[in-house]
């Protein structure tokens, strides 16, 4: 197809002019447009620059209190550690100072249990000194169960306190609290009244926390009476179901003529730190004692309560669950074997006693000399490393607090010498907790026992680590009185000393007059071999005291040269 094109001039510039004017009128469009697209494009860039600013401001906002939290949280794990590493801190101070107080409470504890219980076993020893001696065993046998239950209350806060159920003599254990309880009575011009109904002689229970409840009853009674009376009641609820040892239920009741218990204090006294208060008794105690009660007696599956009006007195009332126990365990409660001497075959045995505690060591050394060993002594762990040495023994008793050197680095010595991996060692310690236990066997110790401790438990260490045979007798309890089968009373004559050189009647002489029992009994040892029989009389007499005996012999002897 041809194009078209004007003839003329004037018509061609008409045609360009047209032309121009085309594609003048198209730009001005073609601006138009772009102008208005170019406007929707900077009002979409605002919009997103909007957008944009606007999720900036919330992301800075949001991270901003991101970081807040981040460090609100590293604050509180600052705060929680500070406050963990402050009760670890707590625990290990509080666990610290019960050690040391079991330590220096034990001790003198041990004294005071062995040496009674040696004195019980004294043949001139009348009925009535007999019953005094079981009543201070007794009483010191208790402080020792509230020293183990102090230490256990870490336990009763951690909600891990046990019940350690045993068979037992409840009439025995009535009778024996009743003996603790009724001096303390008298001694406030108070009556004590004790009644049992329809109890059983043998149950099982957890004893130790019982017997704490009940003398924490009982002592709260005497504290707050001034005059009147004071009953215990016991009874005991038979329940027929066809089960043998089913729990049966323990009534207990205890009913005093003291200040009684305001209203407005009722709610609150089983409550931890709660006391009554009342001007004339003060705020004695820590206010845990009703409150421990209570939560052994639940322990125990019973319940407490109290009925009580303002200066009329009170009466407390609990129950325990207990089980009756078999004829075979009431048998074995029944009596005791004790040991009278070591057989004859093993008398040849030496043992070294180590302990800075001279008491101790004596009780220690007296209840081996009594059934027939050899003792050496030692007062610290340098004494002990020399004596071993030196006797070469078969076994060690071994205190592991002491001076100058513990036993614990004494016995690592002792078990690097020559025979010292032979013999055996046993620690003897007042440290108040069980799990120091295997830290003791650990160093090298064999056998473990806790001040205070019962003959029974260093005689078989004994028989366990050496395999040693005694001679025994049983103990049997009747009347709730603990009755032993003693040899006749050992007398000493004039006739007995004058064998005797001067020179050992001089020095047996000064140390009975200065009570020496130690170095009285060195002397005896020293004797023994040359002169057994007399060195088994002497030694004897001085396990009874009674150095005024041995004294009016040697003073006959003496007048009679």
């Amino acid at each position: 197809m041809s194009m078209f094109v004007p003839h003329d001039f004037v018509s061609f510039n008409i045609f360009i002019i047209s032309i121009l004017i085309c594609t003048l009128f198209f730009i001005i469009s073609n601006m138009k447009k772009r102008k208005k697209a170019n406007s929707a494009l900077e009002e979409m860039k605002d919009h997103l620059e909007n957008m944009v600013a606007e999720r900036t401001r919330e992301l800075t906002l949001s991270n901003q209190q991101l970081q807040e939290e981040i460090v609100k949280r590293e604050r509180a794990q600052e705060a929680l550690r500070r406050a963990k590493e402050t009760a670890e801190a707590a625990n290990r101070a509080k666990s610290d100072f019960l050690a040391n107080m079991s330590h220096e409470l034990r001790t003198p504890l041990n004294a005071i249990l062995g040496f009674s219980k040696l004195m019980e076993h004294n043949s001139d020893a009348a009925e009535l000194q007999r019953e005094y001696l079981g009543i201070i065993n007794r009483s010191g046998e208790h402080l020792l169960e509230l020293i183990n239950d102090v230490l256990e209350m870490s336990k009763i806060e951690a909600g891990q306190i046990k019940l350690n159920l045993s068979s037992f003599n409840l009439h025995h254990t009535i009778k024996g609290i009743e003996d603790m309880i009724r001096g303390r009575a008298e001694k406030k011009g108070l009556t004590f009244k004790v009644d049992c109904l329809n109890i059983p002689h043998f149950i099982k229970t957890d004893v130790s926390k019982f017997r704490q409840v009940l003398i924490n009853l009982l002592s709260n009674a005497i504290k707050f009476t001034d005059s009147g009376a004071i009953h215990l009641k016991v009874s005991g609820k038979e329940f027929h179901t066809g089960i043998d040892f089913a729990p049966q239920i323990l009534e207990v009741e205890i009913e005093d003529t003291g200040i009684g218990i305001a209203k407005k204090e009722m709610h609150a006294i089983f409550d931890s730190f709660s006391r009554i208060s009342h001007d004339k008794y003060g705020m004695e105690g820590a206010g845990l004692g009703l409150a421990i009660s209570k939560k052994l007696i639940e322990l125990m599956g019973g319940k407490i309560s109290i009925e009580s009006a303002e200066q009329f007195g009170s009466i407390f009332r609990f129950t325990i669950h207990y089980q009756q126990a078999s004829q075979m365990e009431s048998m074995q409660l029944s009596h005791q074997n004790v040991v009278i001497s070591v057989n004859k075959n093993w008398k040849h045995i030496k043992i070294l006693v180590v302990e800075d505690k001279w008491e101790n060591r004596l009780l220690l050394k007296r209840l081996l000399l009594r059934v027939g060993f050899q003792v050496i002594e030692a007062e610290n762990g340098q004494e002990a490393i020399q004596e071993f040495q030196k006797h070469q023994p078969g076994l060690i008793f071994m205190d592991i607090r002491m001076q100058l050197m513990s036993g614990i680095e004494a016995t690592a010595k002792i078990r690097s010498l020559p025979h010292g991996k032979k013999v055996k060692i046993v620690a003897i310690t007042a440290h108040a907790f069980e799990e120091f236990r295997e830290d003791i066997l650990a160093v090298g110790c064999d056998d473990f026992i806790r001040k205070p401790y019962r003959e029974s438990e260093i005689f078989d260490s004994i028989q366990k680590l050496l395999g040693v045979t005694f001679v025994t007798e049983k103990r049997y309890y009747t009347n709730h009185t603990k009755h032993l089968t003693v040899s006749p009373a050992v007398e000493l004559q004039k006739d007995d000393v004058s064998v005797l050189p001067k020179i050992i009647r001089k020095r047996i002489k000064t140390m009975a007059v200065n009570l020496d029992a130690s170095r009285f009994e060195t002397l005896v040892e020293e004797i023994r071999q040359e002169y057994p029989e007399i060195a088994g009389k002497l030694f004897e007499l001085s396990r009874q005291f009674r150095y005024d005996h041995i004294l009016n012999c040697l003073t006959k002897e003496d007048e009679h040269v």
